[in-house]
Order: C-alpha cells, then sequence, then structure tokens
C-alpha cells in the first residue's frame, strides 16, 4: 500500500489542528471561536510552503494501523449513536421538537396505529400533505407506548446505518480491505461530522425523508450487485417516503445511461420509472388526497430566479467534497436530480444547507464520492501539479471546508440542554393533562405538540395581523378555534405565533377565553367558542 493521506507530524500543524478540531467539538466561547487557530496556523502553513516544505504529506500507514482504525471507528460510531440519543431526548425535555415538522408526522404515525389514516393538524388524509404511507412501519412501536421517542429514535438509526452501508459499499468496490477501511472512515466522517448538508439534516426536525439515506446506500449497492428482489423492495420504501423520492431512481438511472453503457437499457428504465413516479404521485396521487383544498405542499418553480443564490448552494455543495462528483460528473450524475430539485425551486429555504432538504442529494453526493475514490484512477491527474500547488490546493480546501462545518454532537448538546424551567413546564403539563380531558382535542403552542401523542391536537397561530384566538389568515391555522382548551407556554419557542406576549394579550382581552389560575408556567385556557 502506497497511497493516503495523513499530516506530516509537525508540532504546529499538530497543535493547531488539534485545537480547531477540540473547539469546535466542545464548543467552547460559542459557534465560531474554533476557526481563531486555525487562521494562527494560517502564517505558519505559509511559511512553511515558502521554504518548500510539506504542511500534509501523502503515504499510507501500515495495515495494523488501519485495521485499529476500524476498531476504533465502530467504538465511535456506538459512541455517536449514544450521544445523538442524549441530544434527542434533551431536545424532547426543552421543548425543541416542534409541532413542524417532528409534531406533523407523529401525529400521522400515532393515528396509523389507531387504524385511521388521519392528519389532525390540517384535518385532513396525511397523503394531501406528504405522500409518506411508509412511514407507517413505525406505527407497531406506539402499540408498545405512543411516544414521540420512536420517530426520533428512527431517525438516529437510520443516520448511524449509513456507515455500515458505506462500508459494505467500498467492500465490494475495493479489493484491498484497508483500501475500503480509509474510504469507508473518510465518507463515513464527512456523513456524520463535517459535511454540513447531511449533518443539518440529522440536526433539523424529523422527515420522513431521515428513514432514505441508509436504504439508498443498499440501493445502490444492490443495484452494483444486481439483486433485483432487494432493490426492487428498496425503490418501493424510498417512493412511499416522500413523494420527491423519485429522484433516487431517476438519478441511479442516469448514472447508469453514462457511466455504465452496458446497462443502458436498465438505466432508461429507472429513468422512465422515476420521473413517472414523482409526476404521478404530486399531479395524481396528491390532489386526489386533497380534493378541492389548495396545494400548500408543493413549492413554485422559479427556474431563473436568484442565479446568484443557486450558485452559492452549489459550490457549498461541492467544495467539501472537492467538486469530485462534477470532475467525474458520470458518476456525479446520480446526485443531480436531488440537487435540481433544490435549484428549480422557489422556496429559498431549499438551498440553505440548514434544513432537511439536502438528506437525498447528500447521501448521494457521498456515495458518488465513495466511488469515484474506489474506482477512478483520480492520482493520475496529481503528476500534472507541482508539489507545493498541491499543498495550496490542500490547505485552500481543508481551511475552506472548516469554514463550512456544521455544529458538532457537543454543540448541540450544550444548546439542547433543559433548565429549571423546562421542569417545572413538564411538571404542569402533567398536572394538567390528569386534570382536564385534553385527550379529546386540545390547541397548542408549537413547542408543545409533540408531547401530546393523540388523535386530535392542533396549533395555535397568531400575528399582529391576525390576533390569536380570532379568524386567522387561511382555514387551516384557525382550526385551532374548535378545541375547548388551549395551551401555551412562555418559556419555549412559539413558531407560527409572532409574538408569544401579544397573543396572550389577545387571549386576555378575549371573554370568550377564560385562563385557567394555578399553573406558574403554563397557560390554560377554556375556549368558550369551541362549545
Amino acid at each position: 500500500m502506497n497511497s493516503t493521506l495523513k499530516f506530516s507530524y509537525d508540532l504546529g500543524t499538530i497543535f493547531a489542528l488539534s485545537g480547531t478540531a477540540l473547539i469546535w467539538f466542545i464548543g467552547i466561547g460559542g459557534r465560531d471561536l474554533y476557526i481563531l487557530p486555525l487562521i494562527c496556523w494560517l502564517p505558519f502553513a505559509g511559511w512553511r510552503l515558502w521554504q518548500d516544505k510539506s504542511v500534509f504529506t501523502i503515504n499510507w500507514p501500515s495495515e495494523r494501523p488501519i485495521n485499529q482504525a476500524l476498531v476504533y471507528g465502530k467504538w465511535a460510531l456506538g459512541i455517536f449513536f449514544l450521544l445523538c440519543c442524549l441530544r434527542a431526548t434533551l431536545c424532547y425535555l426543552s421543548f425543541q421538537w416542534s409541532i413542524w415538522d417532528s409534531g406533523i408526522f407523529s401525529n400521522i404515525i400515532y393515528n396509523i396505529s389507531q387504524g385511521e389514516l388521519r392528519w389532525s393538524h390540517y384535518e385532513v388524509h396525511p397523503w394531501a400533505d406528504h405522500f409518506t404511507p411508509s412511514i407507517g412501519i413505525l406505527a407497531p412501536f406506539f402499540w408498545i407506548y405512543p411516544h414521540f421517542i420512536w420517530v426520533v429514535l428512527a431517525k438516529i438509526l437510520s443516520y448511524t446505518l449509513v456507515p455500515l452501508g458505506f462500508w459494505q459499499l467500498a467492500k465490494y468496490l475495493n479489493q484491498q480491505v484497508e483500501r475500503a477501511i480509509v474510504l469507508t472512515l473518510l465518507v463515513s466522517s464527512a456523513w456524520l461530522l463535517w459535511y454540513k448538508p447531511t449533518v443539518a439534516s440529522l440536526w433539523y426536525e424529523w422527515q420522513p425523508s431521515c428513514l432514505a439515506p441508509p436504504v439508498i446506500v443498499f440501493c445502490f449497492l444492490w443495484l452494483e450487485k444486481k439483486e433485483w428482489f432487494k432493490f426492487s423492495l428498496g425503490l418501493l420504501f424510498l417512493l412511499g417516503l416522500k413523494e420527491h423520492m423519485g429522484i433516487v431512481p431517476l438519478g441511479f438511472g442516469c448514472y447508469l445511461v453514462l457511466q455504465r453503457k452496458e446497462q443502458f437499457w436498465t438505466g432508461l428504465v429507472l429513468i422512465v420509472l422515476g420521473l413517472t413516479a414523482l409526476f404521478a404521485i404530486i399531479y395524481g396521487v396528491m390532489p386526489f388526497f386533497r380534493g378541492n383544498q389548495p396545494s400548500w405542499s408543493v413549492p413554485a418553480l422559479d427556474f431563473l430566479g436568484n442565479i446568484p443564490g443557486k450558485v452559492t448552494y452549489s459550490w457549498k455543495l461541492l467544495f467539501p467534497l472537492a467538486f469530485l462528483p462534477l470532475l467525474y460528473f458520470r458518476i456525479g450524475i446520480m446526485a443531480g436530480p436531488a440537487i435540481g430539485v433544490n435549484l428549480i425551486a422557489a422556496r429559498e429555504a431549499m438551498r440553505s444547507n440548514s434544513y432537511h432538504y439536502d438528506d437525498v442529494a447528500g447521501t448521494l453526493l457521498l456515495i458518488a464520492v465513495l466511488l469515484i475514490l474506489s474506482t477512478q484512477d483520480w492520482k493520475k491527474h496529481l503528476k500534472f501539479i507541482t508539489n507545493r500547488t498541491q499543498q495550496i490546493f490542500l490547505i485552500a480546501w481543508f481551511v475552506g471546508t472548516s469554514f463550512l462545518i456544521p455544529s458538532s454532537i457537543g454543540q448541540e448538546l450544550k444548546s439542547a440542554w433543559p433548565t429549571a424551567e423546562h421542569f417545572e413546564i413538564h411538571q404542569e403539563l402533567s398536572e394538567v393533562k390528569k386534570q382536564y380531558p385534553l385527550d379529546h382535542g386540545v390547541a397548542v403552542q408549537s413547542s408543545l405538540g409533540v408531547h401530546f401523542q393523540q388523535r386530535e391536537v392542533n396549533y395555535i397561530a397568531g400575528s399582529n395581523q391576525y390576533p390569536c384566538g380570532e379568524k386567522q389568515a387561511d382555514q387551516f391555522h384557525q382550526l385551532a378555534l374548535k378545541r375547548n382548551y388551549w395551551l401555551l407556554a412562555k418559556g419555549t419557542n412559539s413558531f407560527m405565533v409572532e409574538n408569544l406576549d401579544n397573543c396572550v394579550r389577545s387571549l386576555e382581552a378575549r371573554e370568550d377565553f377564560e385562563l385557567v389560575d394555578g399553573y406558574d408556567y403554563i397557560l390554560l385556557y377554556v375556549n368558550n367558542l369551541s362549545k
């Protein structure tokens, strides 16, 4: 073995990069302090280059350290899983899981567990909003105990299974096990730690597409192995997770057509399947279940709007991956449809790298990178570049990627930590649930939604133009007016309510809303209009 990447053992580089990693992981001094030691290190790196010395060296470590790295990687993955479970629990205790989007789907899954396809927040069939039949696999867990934690645990398990899929794929693509180990560790670290499109999706609210990444990885493996039965089952599950999942077979089909000419017709079939699924579900199935309702979940298209923003989005997707999916576009094309969906959407949030919109695109891009590093002779291009130029490119990539790095698990744990007030709110919520028949229907502040696993839950909305307790901007926002009990908590976030203090004042000014005394941290109102 004679070619992989490791840092030269120079104390300045080791201290600077170790300090950067440690500060980033722990979150000392805020979100961005980790950049400071990196900036201090740059003059040192420039001085090394000026003297024509290497900052990084390229060589393979021996077989034993690689095998040890695999063992450490397994332990690290297990610890990461436990830390993510801890974060999810802390977010639940600190009311950081919102009714949008986590509460939406936990309500749907709860109702499925009760034998009913219904979404109470809009009081419609759930497939009118998103086509999600595959999330029904979580319903049996609600038979054991109806709790939101099941869906969060499923997401964490999904994301931690992806490195196992990378490992199986790397072993299949590489005859040398040591090479497969190195590439698995590299791509898996990107998936869980430093590639923002995928890590931001992990930290975001629960979405059905969060169950897709491991299935996508294994589907690609089954496609490579031509295990068609497994591949078909995986695709069927994916198409039932979200209405846009046709982009997966579409991307696989484009890859086969461009890269695997011997599988041209298979690729063509997958392209037709993907396009058919996309259009049939979005413009056929969902409108059928919506009936005469407006199309609220399908974003408007904007092909030519905000070109600079779209270029910036593409840069943030590809720069951390050294533009490999673009340079080897016949392989990278598998992520093209997923990226294209975000590029043509009018909704700017879909290009922010801060929500869940890159979960599929990020998965496919990392599969492409693993495939490129495993099968393409990318090292042949290095002989045309001087060593100093290679070092400059490597430093530029490292620094640029560091500026784009997402929040670490340590930072997430700190931000999720509950306060004493949060525990008081939990205590009063428990008392309210025992004393009042809230299971018959309740309207809640967004942050309280996941704490009510029951058939009838609606969210409270309000703004300066449409005050709480009055008619709202649309028919869905005012469904809360049907509920006898309204529940708010000032110590938690109030998404969908523009100003919580104004909302409370609006309710207090109305004679038909009666505040129940005896609670210090929550506000329970009886809505006499609902009777």
